[in-house]
């Protein structure tokens, strides 16, 4: 339905208008339903609030048939399409001084979240291994300041130095690989190297982490 109302642009102010419309007019309602709740006898309560949740259901109905969203009433479809069962992600890890490797935090990189950083990653792979090189340091460099404070037992990530664990988190968690001393080496990184993980979620559901296939997108070691 979406697809036969996008090609008419001429319908986007009134689009527009009609999503202001519903929003003041579900402002109202809710106003109108606050209101009853203040010593109002119980029928003009109940018609309130079942005027409200009858505009609510209609709306939401509406929204989904027609695929146009009128916030606060969204289809969602982010989460509904269909989607590639290909799903490709980004990995940072790094080794110490006996060889061991290690996965980097993606938290090293707040206050950029690591599905905006994933972003960045497709033209980085395209460019020339010394145009690379400054981006790999830099990654280096906040690993390895990241490291030492958690090494030290300081506060990390950075965002949670006022509320730690009661911290909001970002819209997509990722897994927390460094939650304490222990999840990182005594001494220094000595390479960092970043790579794309792909895999297929039917496949990776059978064979588990032996189904993503890891490609190189640049290595970094200091003094190299």
């Amino acid at each position: 339905m979406h697809a036969f109302f996008k090609p008419l642009g001429w319908l986007e102010p009134v689009v527009e208008l009609a999503r202001l419309g519903i929003f003041l007019f579900f402002v109202a309602l809710v106003v109108r339903s606050v209101v009853a709740t203040r010593r109002r006898p119980e029928a003009v309560r109940r018609r309130a609030a079942q005027a409200l949740i009858a505009f609510v259901v209609a709306v939401t109905s509406l929204v989904g048939f027609v695929q146009i969203d009128a916030w606060p009433f969204t289809n969602w479809a982010l989460v509904h399409s269909l989607r590639s069962s290909t799903i490709r992600s980004w990995e940072m890890e790094a080794t110490d001084a006996s060889g061991r490797l290690w996965t980097v935090d993606p938290r090293v990189l707040q206050p950029v979240a690591p599905e905006e950083f994933g972003q960045c990653l497709p033209p980085l792979s395209r460019w020339p291994p010394a145009e690379r090189r400054p981006v790999l340091r830099f990654l280096y460099e906040r690993a390895e300041a990241a490291r030492r404070s958690v090494s030290a037992g300081g506060r990390f990530p950075p965002n949670d130095w006022l509320l730690g664990p009661l911290s909001a988190p970002y819209h997509f968690t990722a897994r927390r690989f460094w939650n304490g001393p222990a999840d990182v080496p005594a001494g220094p990184f000595v390479s960092l190297r970043l790579s794309f993980l792909d895999w297929d979620v039917y496949e990776r559901r059978r064979d588990g982490d032996r189904a993503v296939r890891r490609t190189l997108i640049g290595e970094y070691r200091p003094g190299g």
